[in-house]
């Protein structure tokens, strides 16, 4: 294979790698970020508009309101009725929120008292897996940040909603140079792996020559000493290069925000989002693991700052 061909190889890689990373962060990771954007917003309001976006979400599925009670601690229970049926509604309002079967289970007691046949549990937080199975049971349906954002995105100011696309777009164009940067330096790695590849195939001996026999008395030709042995382990100088072209490299990936070395033997990777689909270490272990000074490093995974997500430690490589 010449040159020519892996050039086109080369390229070919990185076009794919690049359109892939941007087919990923515009169709997943901006929809994301403008919703993380968009709970964030729906936490800073003010109680009654939040309470009035949420009923005016459910009057688009057909429920009406009959009873309207405002509690001074933010919180309310509001009965609705569609297709002749009440259901009661019960807000939770601030994105810190973590409900659980304690709160499906006070709003089911509520439900029976009011003789509601379902209702509707609302947060711009989360729920703990413990509350979905009685709320299953209860008919109570369990609507989250994430779950809830799409509902009320239409109902936004349209000004609020310009600012979280501008911000989910400005991350985006951050995030697809970078892929793309990426990309051009996986494409030249490959570039020079199949040209190294080549050469070593060039440089493999050919079937030794017929030589004659050295006249007696000759002195007898001494073979050329082998090359010297690559130097082990990197001085302090090369090694402390070394983590900062790996910390440069991580930094690149989509779903990284920074990357700092907290000591000599830990990396700790910041990340931008969660993608609970991907394993992150799958993406930052290959690039430690080009440095055979720092494989056994320990890499650490801290999520977003408000993120549930746990901090994950791993070793790429043990020894």
């Amino acid at each position: 294979m010449g040159a020519a061909m892996h050039w086109l190889v080369a390229i070919a890689a990185a076009l794919a790698v690049g359109a892939a990373a941007t087919f990923v962060i515009r169709g997943v990771l901006q929809r994301r970020d403008e919703a993380a954007g968009g709970i964030e917003a729906l936490s800073e309001m003010s109680w009654r508009s939040f309470i009035t976006l949420v009923l005016d979400a459910l009057a688009l599925r057909g429920f009406t309101r009959v009873v309207d009670r405002e509690a001074p601690s933010g919180d309310g229970d509001f009965t609705l009725e569609c297709e002749g049926v009440h259901h009661l509604l019960a807000c939770k309002h601030g994105r810190a929120f973590v409900l659980g079967r304690r709160d499906v289970d006070e709003l089911a007691a509520a439900m029976r008292v009011q003789d509601a046949v379902g209702g509707l549990l609302v947060t711009q937080g989360r729920f703990a897996a413990d509350a979905r199975a009685p709320a299953r049971r209860a008919q109570i349906e369990l609507l989250d940040g994430a779950t809830l954002w799409p509902e009320l995105r239409a109902l936004v100011p349209a000004p609020l909603l310009g600012q979280l696309r501008a911000a989910a777009a400005t991350r985006a164009r951050q995030r697809t140079l970078a892929a793309w940067l990426l990309a051009l330096l996986a494409g030249v790695a490959l570039f020079t792996a199949l040209s190294a590849s080549r050469g070593d195939a060039d440089a493999r001996p050919g079937p030794a020559p017929l030589t004659q026999a050295a006249p007696a008395g000759a002195a007898p030709v001494s073979a050329a000493p082998p090359p010297p042995a690559p130097e082990r382990y990197p001085d302090d100088a090369a090694l402390e290069q070394q983590r900062r072209d790996v910390a440069s490299a991580v930094s690149t990936l989509p779903m990284v925000d920074r990357v700092i070395w907290s000591s000599p033997s830990t990396m700790e990777v910041f990340l931008a989002a969660v993608d609970t689909d991907h394993d992150a270490f799958a993406a930052v272990c290959p690039l430690v693991e080009r440095y055979p000074a720092l494989a056994a490093s320990r890499v650490q995974l801290t999520p977003p700052a408000g993120h549930a997500a746990p901090v994950r430690f791993r070793q790429c490589r043990s020894y």
